[in-house]
């Protein structure tokens, strides 16, 4: 039986892959199946309309998430850390 070698960033990366599959095949399922409005896309929409704000602040959130995560810096930090 083979062991797999999977690095924690190559099981992160696929999960988002399989995520977003996941996500694009519910929405084309729940809009052949049920009513446009019960499409993911529909809803996200509703809700940026209903309450823009609330959408600004989920963005800001998963935006300093990322750049937490990530390790993201400015161009300066980056090069000074790597001498």
């Amino acid at each position: 039986m083979k062991k797999w070698n999977f690095k924690p960033n190559q099981i992160t990366a696929i999960l988002i892959v399989f995520g977003g599959i996941f996500f694009v095949l519910y929405d084309m399922f729940a809009f052949y199946f049920f009513t446009p409005e019960d499409t993911i896309s529909y809803v996200v929409n509703e809700w940026a309309w209903a309450n823009p704000l609330g959408i600004f602040i989920a963005g800001c959130v998963l935006g300093g998430l990322t750049v937490h995560f990530l390790s993201w810096a400015p161009l300066e930090k980056q090069v000074n850390k790597n001498e």
